[in-house]
């Protein structure tokens, strides 16, 4: 092991080195070029909970060893109770206001699922990332057609660009577990076709991309989408940095369906018409040499002969060609006097079910690139959060229609989308509006003012971001519930302590109620007289310590017990939820 500070959470097997690593029984260690190689990092073989709810909140983060705190693991990973159900629903009516009601099932008779077990109601998740995600895999394992997440940022120094408020200047080592541990986990939530878009500055592009193509397989890798985030120049640095990358990659690739895999079909761009209908020009040859696609075509009409260009073969065989000649689906250009062109009409584009290729640089303007330029920037964005909010609740927000663009790639309505880094909540917004199904996790305390009610005022119809392009009214639900707490709300006390007074009432509300650790001895504790020497800083370091932090959320197994004082709706609620049934 390598010694990265050998205490309780501090280990880690990994030397204090970053970079390729063979794994190949002949050559094992860290190599300039290999085939077979992984990213190696310090506490790659560990677990990082990241558990902070509040941006200012500066405690050290712990990491589990994955053999030796092999059962710790097994017990943080457990289901958690849930509590604080919410349901919101709207209907499309501009008279009747957004309708909150406590989820109670006698009351409501709220169905999560239905019989088959697929998903009833939109879900809006308060709680560690890591752990709702663990919590949600029973039911959600295969079920998820996209995920678009965007995580905190690793810089190398800290930058405004960051669109994350929880700790976004991890150590790199630090940052790749914490990414891994979820990236992980958020895998088993897709079905085999769907897709997984993750953005990410510079700084950790490339270092994602090996540590990805580890966790999903390089053959699964789709694209390094480049989005052109800022069109303003900023003089920060050498080069005005623009662009944010968008790492794509598959399940599994292979059960893509590329037919399926493109954007809606421009309408706008069938602009021409004869008396067949609607239709738009495309060339008649396409890229690479085919042989048996290189024939020669007479223009009917003044007898010149073409053959494909260069270095390009025709779009189909000679027979197809002449029978869509036969049927008027080429022309020789508007005066019928240059080489052969495809008519593509409009109702036959309907009807085959087509749409636009997206290329990696998701321009409209210049087709087989690698940006995508033609969605707006974080300026828009911020726009729209000034007009929802009176101001800016988030710094380089996402704007709307990117992650429009993920979603109508990779889905198709009332399929479910997934955010567990949700922030303000776009990709939740933008998924409901769509027409899909969706689940966001955020566990940084904003959830209530920002992101809740950011996608309250989707319900009511709020007209920003994408709303006028897919017509939205308004209208739909949403279920709103949380991790139910434990130790948390213990260490939420102690963080928030301003006086040893109150240390000393926290302790003694931990002493009667809290999980302790197994080696601590109260009566000790209470004897030791250096504890009254530390000051307060110092004190809650102590208090901190003594709590077992696999408990700092209540396990589904342990609701029932009297100590944890769980309500008989929030159990009745949680079972629901879960597909559990009462004892």
């Amino acid at each position: 092991m390598s010694d990265n500070s050998l205490k309780k959470g501090r280990y880690t097997r990994h030397s204090n080195k970053i970079g390729l690593y063979s794994t190949s029984h002949d050559r094992i260690g860290f190599l300039n070029n290999n085939n077979d190689v992984v990213l190696s990092f310090p506490f790659k073989d560990t677990v990082l909970e990241a558990g902070m709810s509040k941006e200012d909140s500066g405690r050290e983060e712990r990491f589990l060893h994955q053999e030796i705190d092999g059962k710790d693991i097994d017990t943080l990973f457990e289901p958690k109770a849930l509590t604080n159900f919410q349901y919101y629903s709207h209907p499309c009516t501009a008279q009747h206001s957004t309708a909150q009601h406590t989820v109670d099932e006698s009351e409501t008779k709220i169905n999560f699922f239905d019989q088959n077990g697929e998903l009833q109601q939109n879900l809006l998740i308060k709680g560690n990332n890591l752990l709702a995600l663990h919590s949600l895999k029973q039911r959600f394992s295969n079920a998820v057609k996209c995920i678009f997440i965007d995580p905190p940022y690793y810089f190398i120094d800290t930058k405004p660009a960051d669109t994350f408020a929880y700790n976004s200047n991890f150590k790199l080592s630090s940052w790749l577990v914490f990414m891994k541990n979820r990236l992980e986990i958020a895998r088993e939530f897709l079905k085999e076709n769907g897709i997984i878009f993750i953005t990410i500055s510079d700084d950790g592009a490339h270092y994602l991309k090996v540590l990805a193509d580890d966790i999903f397989g390089r053959e699964n890798f789709i694209a390094d989408v480049i989005w052109q985030s800022r069109k303003s120049i900023s003089s920060d640095g050498l080069l005005s940095i623009s662009s944010t990358h968008v790492l794509t990659y598959a399940k599994d690739k292979t059960a893509i369906n590329k037919a399926h895999f493109k954007l809606a079909l421009d309408i706008e761009g069938f602009d021409l018409e004869d008396e067949l209908g609607k239709y738009k020009i495309e060339p008649f040859d396409a890229p690479n040499v085919r042989e048996n696609l290189e024939y020669k075509i007479t223009n009917p009409n003044n007898g010149d002969v073409y053959t494909p260009p260069k270095g390009r073969h025709w779009r189909t065989t000679e027979k197809e060609y002449l029978s869509l000649l036969e049927r008027n689906r080429i022309q020789f250009g508007s005066k019928g006097l240059t080489k052969p062109q495809l008519k593509v009409y409009l109702e036959d584009a309907i009807e085959a079910g087509k749409g636009k290729a997206a290329s990696t640089l998701w321009s409209d303007v210049t087709p087989d690139t690698i940006l995508w330029t033609s969605t707006d920037t974080t300026t828009n964005a911020t726009k729209h959060q000034q007009a929802m909010f009176g101001d800016v609740v988030f710094e380089n927000p996402k704007p709307e229609n990117l992650i429009q663009r993920a979603i109508e790639l990779s889905t198709d309505e009332n399929d479910i989308v997934l955010d567990y880094h949700l922030g303000s909540g776009t990709t939740c917004a933008v998924a409901h509006k769509m027409g899909r199904r969706w689940i966001g996790i955020e566990q940084m305390d904003y959830i209530e003012d920002i992101t809740k009610a950011r996608l309250l005022k989707v319900l009511e119809g709020e007209q920003g971001g994408i709303s006028k392009s897919v017509d939205w009214q308004g209208g739909g639900s949403f279920v709103y519930f949380e991790l139910k707490k434990y130790n948390q709300d213990f260490l939420n006390q102690i963080m928030a302590a301003n006086s040893k007074g109150e240390l000393d009432e926290v302790y003694a509300d931990m002493a009667k109620n809290a999980f302790l650790k197994f080696w601590f001895d109260k009566n000790e504790f209470e004897k030791d007289e250096n504890f009254r020497s530390l000051d307060l800083d110092q004190r809650k370091e102590l208090l901190i310590s003594i709590l077992d932090e696999n408990q700092l959320f209540l396990n589904h197994a342990d609701m029932r017990d009297s100590r944890y004082h769980v309500s008989e709706e929030e159990m009745n609620l949680t079972d629901l939820f879960y597909g559990a049934k009462n004892d």
